[in-house]
């Protein structure tokens, strides 16, 4: 970036230049970007077409050749992946392992943890709903209390109530950095500097952070942290990263699962558990995906983080003035002061599974957020659902424009007939 800025123009004029056309050249080199008004990046981000040929050249090396030799002629690159993932997490690659997803990593890891008599766990609500039921399933043995972590009224955690809620009995604190169902960044610094127990573990799932927010190890102060591949990493699905602390590796006990890849045999049925974070991967993996997250990794070293971020928040802005300007609109995340991930949103008449299906039908991908998922942190809103609109560096002005109109034409299907405050042409 300094170099970029070395021929003296005003730093913040050079920034929107350099945003535009970074923006602009990714979403060129994305195929999905121009067939699909795509507001999911929180589901899904579009692939590039170079993470495309990644994954479709190994596919292709796999058929001619059987998936072993295929594999074995690209160890390098296999490796190179890991350190990528370990630098954007913050961890030594020692303390990075892969999985198929994200949730499947997060429960092994939970699972591995000790929990003594009348053991507490501290849990956001806005954690994501299947590491929620992991939490639960666990406690449901009586070895454990469940305790969620106090919220203000803007749906962020209370860190000075929080602190109170900390003693020796605490054995884990889990939480979102940024909920599914809610776009706000929840303050995982400030949480994971309260002072906690040795035997303490830090759960921060960042699943809706890494790939647009700087987010990792130090500054969250996390013993865990999971991410999968397919969303602000655009990196293709069935590959997901679990960094870990010392701390996290020197407490978790053995994996609940282990296979060739976790072990070492020693004798013909002896066998020691590996003391790096590879305990929790397994034999069998994808290459053609972990090859395709190379190919995002190394394209997002390319474009920066704060340039993602810039992006996004551009256009989040743009989608609120959007939404602001419909009648029976009411947005989630209010003006905070820190930008958020994404929008969710719901009309007041119009039940959000149609507003999500009739943009489909149109083209325009958004999502709804539901109960099955985000059960906890829609309850205490009074919400069944949520539609969220999330773009990323691959969206432009026109997306949104679009967006906008399709909006307009669905709540005009189902009877609506109060005018936009705001002319979707307008920005």
């Amino acid at each position: 970036m300094t170099s970029r800025m070395s021929d003296g123009c005003h730093p913040m004029r050079l920034m929107a230049g350099q945003v535009g056309d970074i923006a602009g050249e990714a979403r060129r080199r994305t195929p999905g970007a121009s067939s699909v008004v795509h507001l999911n990046a929180a589901g899904a981000g579009l692939m590039s077409q170079a993470v495309v040929d990644a994954i479709k050249s190994q596919l292709d090396t796999e058929a001619r050749c059987g998936t072993h030799w295929a594999t074995a002629n690209r160890h390098a690159q296999l490796d190179e992946t890991r350190l990528l993932a370990a630098r954007l997490f913050g961890v030594p690659a020692t303390h990075l392992a892969f999985g198929e997803s994200a949730s499947r990593l997060w429960a092994l890891a939970f699972a591995s943890i000790n929990l003594p008599p009348k053991a507490r766990i501290l849990v956001a609500r806005n954690d994501w709903g299947g590491n929620i039921l992991s939490i639960l399933r666990r406690a449901a043995a009586g070895t454990a209390d469940i305790v969620r972590l106090p919220m203000n009224q803007d749906g962020l955690i209370d860190i000075d109530a929080a602190r109170s809620l900390v003693d020796e009995r605490t054995a884990a604190i889990c939480v979102s950095a940024v909920a599914s169902s809610f776009g706000l960044q929840q303050p995982v610094q400030e949480l994971g500097a309260l002072a906690r127990p040795e035997t303490c573990l830090y759960f921060v799932d960042a699943s809706q952070a890494v790939g647009q927010m700087p987010i990792d190890k130090s500054s969250t102060s996390a013993d865990v942290m999971v991410a999968p591949a397919r969303k602000w990493l655009r990196g293709g699905r069935g590959q997901a990263m679990l960094g870990l602390s010392d701390r996290a590796l020197g407490a978790m006990r053995q994996p609940a699962l282990i296979d060739q890849s976790g072990v070492r045999w020693h004798g013909s049925d002896m066998v020691s558990v590996r003391d790096d974070a590879r305990r929790f991967e397994t034999w069998e993996f994808s290459a053609a995906a972990r090859l395709g997250l190379r190919t995002a990794l190394l394209e997002l070293s390319e474009i920066t983080v704060e340039i993602v971020r810039t992006a996004i928040a551009g256009h989040i802005e743009h989608l609120r003035r959007i939404l602001d300007g419909i009648d029976g609109i009411e947005i989630f995340e209010s003006a905070h002061r820190t930008a958020p991930a994404f929008l969710t949103f719901r009309h007041r008449t119009i039940p959000v599974c149609v507003i999500v299906d009739g943009l489909a039908d149109r083209n325009v991908a958004i999502a709804s957020v539901g109960l099955d998922y985000a059960r906890w942190e829609l309850e205490a809103r009074d919400l069944e659902a949520v539609a969220r609109v999330a773009p990323h560096i691959t969206t432009d002005a026109d997306d949104i424009e679009r967006f906008g109109r399709a909006l307009g034409d669905v709540l005009a299907g189902q009877g609506v007939t109060g005018k936009s405050r705001l002319s979707a042409g307008k920005t």
